[in-house]
């Protein structure tokens, strides 16, 4: 039992070639009272490379054998593919799951033994196929636009976990070009307001508490940890995050009082 490649060609060209431009999208829209807002994304070309190549190949396993003294044979066809399929998919994708198993059982072979046989026979063809490839204009196209998409979702990605989800749309496009700075203006003091309510907020609740406090054997009102919902147990994480570099004893100069107090606030908040 092997695998036969048969070359064979077809009437029309694979009119799917890779799309030679990313252009740049605008869509504005807003919510009744607010001031509409311009989003940037982004959209192939309808131009497409040509795909001249009509080559295609029949895949399938052939078995020989003797009966009452003749040589006969059987075939079983797998599934045939374009020349560009071999850029663009896998051959498991070009056959129904379904009728490959009923041909296993007809072949009397397990899954594994025929992805060997395929690959043996498929993959030197595989392979010459996608150097002729690499040699195109539409490679080197296909390689710009997939550095350039991942670069963009790199620097979205990066810039959102700063400012906010969905924030780097209404400001840069794909190519990261600046569009709104009007906009990157207003996200950037949304954060500060952010931080600076954050910061205001551990303070005066550590003021708050301190007072409530004396060092030695003194007493300290404390609060269920029942009544924090998860929200404010974020914060309260936050809060004792930001202070305890505040306090550290390597920060503030003291001797660690500022610090084991801190410790024992973050206990009784049930962090």
């Amino acid at each position: 039992m092997f695998c036969v490649i048969q070359k064979i060609q077809k009437k029309k060209p694979d009119p799917y070639g890779t799309h030679k431009e990313i252009n740049v999208t605008e869509t504005t829209f807003g919510f009744v009272g607010e001031e509409p807002k311009t989003s940037y994304g982004y959209t192939y070309s309808n131009e497409r490379f040509e795909r001249p190549v009509l080559d295609a190949y029949k895949i399938s396993i052939h078995h020989s054998y003797r009966e009452n003294g003749k040589v006969k044979k059987k075939q079983w066809v797998i599934c045939t593919m374009g020349y560009y399929d071999f850029i663009d998919s896998w051959y498991g994708d070009h056959y129904i799951r379904g009728s490959l198993e009923v041909k296993l059982n007809e072949m009397g072979i397990d899954e594994d033994t025929f992805h060997e046989m395929i690959n043996a026979k498929l993959g030197p063809l595989v392979e010459q196929i996608e150097l002729e490839f690499q040699q195109t204009e539409e490679y080197r196209i296909k390689k710009k636009h997939d550095a350039i998409l991942e670069t963009h979702r790199k620097v979205q990605k990066a810039f959102e976990d700063l400012y906010g989800e969905d924030t780097y749309r209404y400001s840069y496009d794909v190519f990261g070009e600046l569009r709104n700075p009007e906009y990157l203006e207003k996200v950037m003091a949304d954060k500060k307001t952010r931080d600076e309510y954050t910061r205001r907020s551990y303070e005066e609740s550590f003021k708050r508490n301190y007072n409530n406090y004396s060092g030695d054997g003194g007493s300290y009102s404390t609060t269920s940890t029942g009544n924090y919902n998860e929200n404010e147990k974020k914060m309260l994480h936050e809060i004792y995050r930001m202070a305890s570099k505040k306090f550290h004893p390597d920060a503030c100069g003291d001797n660690g009082g500022k610090m084991k107090f801190l410790t024992k606030l973050k206990e009784q908040w049930g962090l």
